[in-house]
């Protein structure tokens, strides 16, 4: 992949290595030429730096080959067959819940390689993102409806109702690419686009429009799964009405780039300010989300502005406070995948190239929140039910989670482990002992991940050098021959005591997760409709 600056980042293939042309001076050398993969033009790439060059995932060969993840991939004009999950999607998706309420943050449970549990839940990141690719992970079915229409002008009627092989009749309305549309044109939940064509001062003369729409109204069954629909045509006679003001509109679309890249320029200089140590995590996040609300509102009153670009933004600044532990991974999904609804390829490569970090940041997120189901099982006394859980949470991140740093989520397992072996072994050499060596080999992990964090000083994690403690006293007891009744008694009160501190957010234990201060159902609803 290489960076053309303002033309975006275009796939290419190495041809020559320490290519330097007759005119330049002996001890200029670029490290490779490259042949573009679209038009075959030559370039060269003046450094081997990340900036200017760097492999290409099959993500970003997916991103420049189609539309979004549930288009057909097709490479040199040929359909690809994508291998789908083999596992039964039916055992981890479900239709929990009806249309009016939505959990669009199930993933935090883990379960559909941290998709929502709920396909109809499902908005644009994770339906059109090549880094969620949520439908194909999960083994669903994408049945593709395609209309190719007339070529229609400004001032005609549009009327297209889907044929009746289409399978679905409802649903349409999930995350449908209305930005596409022409001002004028309405599209419903069964499929349909009516209205009359208005002019659009956003776009050329001549245009094409590669409308997309998803239902997940039959996600669960088997011989239609998703459908999506394309609608595509071309608008031609897209000019000016004698009483539109294009300078005016050009004036305010100006002023309002201009609001847009100052709000920017607030934010990198507020993140500048925090990696110097100039002002609080607090501080940070209060001027970043004054910032972001200010964007938020500039957009719907601009919500096309520059194609997209600024709802792109919009969610990868959220990011960053994110990262500061404000909730707000859903804001950054929902605007970086709302920018992916416009159909321009720049602003959908930025947004994908966010989207990767922002999946990652779900694994992290379940990681975390499976921790205190695990926690939870654990004060129920349900061992190995949170032994189970807490494999599969550290196996999210190599046992990272969103603030879990220092390796909690081995160390709590390595605690259920114990208890569960002490209740059921008999007093016998601790050394041959699965569960034992299990627990010790997840304490050695837990407090390397701690020393590695430099935050703990000699003494070290303190649940971490209780249970050491603990675990010392257990060998005495069994090498004496005693009983281990109240050892284990003892070592269960202790157990309650860290647990009851994990789940009440106190150090050296993540903080509470802050309260949502808007429903995301809210931030959907108020996304912008229709082209006007």
């Amino acid at each position: 992949m290489c960076n053309l600056g303002q033309h975006g980042w275009r796939l290419g293939r190495i041809i020559a290595l320490d290519y330097r042309e007759p005119s330049w001076p002996e001890e200029d050398v670029a490290p490779y030429q490259v042949a573009l993969v679209d038009d075959f033009s030559l370039i060269y790439v003046p450094q081997d730096d990340d900036r200017f060059c760097r492999v290409a995932t099959s993500e970003d060969v997916k991103i420049l080959a189609r539309k979004d993840a549930l288009a057909e991939l097709k490479f040199e004009g040929k359909s690809v067959n994508e291998t789908p999950n083999q596992s039964s999607h039916n055992l981890r998706l479900t239709r929990q819940g009806n249309s009016q309420e939505f959990d669009y943050q199930s993933y935090r449970k883990g379960r559909c390689f941290c998709c929502n549990d709920n396909p109809s839940d499902w908005l644009y990141a994770e339906l059109y993102s090549e880094h969620y690719r949520c439908a194909s992970r999960n083994g669903i079915k994408v049945t593709h409806h395609k209309a190719e229409l007339d070529t229609v002008n400004v001032g005609d009627s549009l009327n297209y109702y889907p044929d009746l092989s289409i399978p679905v009749k409802t649903g349409f309305m999930q995350a449908p690419t209305l930005p596409r549309l022409p001002p004028g044109i309405l599209f419903t939940d069964d499929g349909s686009l009516t209205g009359e064509i208005g002019y659009d001062p956003h776009r050329s003369s001549t245009y094409t429009v590669q409308f997309v729409a998803v239902s997940t109204a039959a996600w669960d069954d088997d011989s239609v799964g998703i459908v999506r629909l394309e609608i595509n045509f071309t608008v031609t006679d897209n000019n000016p009405p004698s009483d539109f003001d294009v300078k005016e509109f050009e004036d305010n679309q100006k002023l309002a780039r201009k609001k847009a890249a100052e709000n920017i320029t607030n934010l990198n200089q507020t993140w500048i300010e925090w990696e110097s140590r100039s002002i609080t995590n607090q501080a940070t996040c209060e001027r970043m989300l004054t910032d972001l609300a200010q964007l938020r509102e500039l957009l719907l009153l601009h919500p096309r502005l520059d194609n997209g670009k600024w709802w792109g933004q919009l969610g990868g600044y959220h990011m960053n406070v994110h990262k500061l532990l404000e909730n707000t991974l859903f804001e950054c999904e929902l605007y970086l995948g709302y920018a992916l609804a416009f159909g321009d390829n720049d602003v959908r490569f930025y947004a994908e190239q966010n989207l990767k970090g922002c999946y990652q940041k779900r694994l992290l997120e379940a990681a975390r929140f499976m921790w205190y189901d695990g926690i939870q099982l654990m004060l129920q006394h349900e061992w190995n039910a949170a032994i189970e859980i807490f494999r599969a949470a550290y196996g999210k991140k190599e046992g990272w989670g969103w603030a879990v740093n220092y390796g909690d989520i081995w160390l709590s397992e390595a605690v259920a482990l114990i208890i569960d072996g002490v209740s059921k072994a008999e007093n016998a050499s601790l050394e041959n002992q699965d569960w034992f060596i299990g627990a010790n080999n997840l304490l050695q992990l837990a407090q390397q991940r701690a020393n590695d964090s430099g935050v703990f000083g000699q003494d070290g994690h303190p649940w971490i050098t209780a249970v050491v403690s603990s675990l010392e006293s257990l060998k005495e007891l069994i090498a004496q021959g005693n009983n281990t009744t109240q050892w284990l008694e003892e070592f269960n009160s202790i157990t309650v005591y860290w647990c009851s501190q994990i789940l009440a957010g106190v150090f050296p234990f993540p903080p509470i997760t802050k309260m949502r201060p808007v429903a995301e159902i809210d931030l959907v609803n108020n996304l912008p409709k229709y082209n006007q």
